[in-house]
């Protein structure tokens, strides 16, 4: 916070900034470069969870997929819960086939477009 105002003292991103990320995208796109969504296990509020259980995939690899759409059934000690699609596309590789125990922030899945390849284990 900077002296006596409500303000964060970050930075905002310039004109400049934003218009450089989209030419990267739009480049990284063009140029046939997979842009990949990694699925990993959420920090969950409140809650001292440091693993979870894949109990159930509800999507196999190949499968479209629309953002906010359940993907994967997980479970920790004290609650079960659906993990639904941060982004619309195809679920490219699954990393953790169940049943597995992966760490908060662990690695579950690719999500991509289709024709994307997902990097090799």
């Amino acid at each position: 916070m900077c002296g006596g105002c409500r303000r964060s003292a970050v930075p905002k991103r310039t004109a400049r900034e934003s218009f450089s990320t989209r030419l990267d995208f739009d480049f990284r796109a063009k140029e046939g470069i997979a842009i990949l969504t990694n699925l990993v296990v959420p920090k969950t509020g409140g809650m001292n969870t440091t693993k979870v259980n894949v109990v159930k995939w509800l999507k196999s690899e190949g499968d479209a997929l629309k953002q906010g759409e359940p993907v994967v059934e997980l479970e920790t000690e004290k609650v079960s819960y659906e993990l639904d699609a941060p982004v619309d596309g195809v679920l490219l590789k699954i990393a953790a086939r169940e049943p597995a125990e992966v760490e908060v922030g662990g690695l579950l899945g690719y999500i991509g477009q289709p024709g994307d390849k997902a990097p090799a284990s």
